[in-house]
């Protein structure tokens, strides 16, 4: 009768200081982020942190962690609907500006690589760069889908990183300007431009945002 209890304090506890390491560690970034002030925010002492986590470090990996698998979660499937490029196009940067809206710390943790200091451990970088590799192949997938690029994968793979660097100079962006937002009228632009560089046929079409 008592085990279940504990293990939901624990587990509160648990999402406790995750939810206030994330909101900070995508505030100041992770090296600005000390153990003192997590647990100042969260209410739990810094012992309770180290019981859950181990270190700073371990707390790193368990948000990045998190907010890898949420926002993987979220993203709809990459078959982007529409009858041609611009519609899919349309379609796309909904959806990109939709994830972007609705997960804004996660993607500054995540996007943000330039944040990861040196004193971050390998497993923490490992963890970015396996969520980066999913959003790529995401964003590759769509992207090719919208131009029609199923025999062109270097050229989808060129498009989805682009849009990706886009997002991750918007979201350390917010680090100067809180209310910068992702720009997707001039990334379709660019993303056309792009295309049509690589000999894409986007002849007429202009994206609908």
């Amino acid at each position: 009768m008592t085990q279940a209890p504990a293990q939901d304090r624990g587990a509160r506890s648990r999402d406790a200081i995750l939810d206030t390491a994330g909101e900070l560690m995508s505030r100041y970034g992770y090296a600005a982020t000390s153990i003192s002030m997590i647990s100042a925010e969260c209410g739990l002492p810094p012992s309770s942190l180290y019981w859950h986590f181990g270190s700073k470090d371990g707390i790193y990996v368990a948000v990045l962690e998190r907010a890898r698998t949420v926002l993987l979660a979220a993203l709809p499937p990459a078959e982007v609907p529409g009858a041609d490029v611009a519609q899919r196009l349309d379609a796309f940067l909904v959806e990109v500006e939709d994830a972007f809206r609705r997960h804004p710390h996660g993607l500054k943790l995540l996007l943000g690589l330039g944040m990861v200091q040196q004193d971050a451990s390998a497993a923490a970088v490992a963890e970015v760069h396996h969520y980066r590799d999913a959003l790529v192949a995401w964003a590759q997938d769509a992207l090719s889908a919208v131009f029609g690029l199923g025999g062109r994968p270097q050229v989808a793979e060129e498009l989805a990183r682009f849009t990706l660097r886009m997002a991750s100079g918007t979201a350390v962006a917010r680090w100067f300007e809180p209310g910068a937002v992702l720009e997707t009228g001039p990334l379709g632009v660019a993303l056309l431009a792009l295309a049509a560089h690589h000999g894409v046929q986007v002849e007429g079409a202009r994206p609908g945002r």
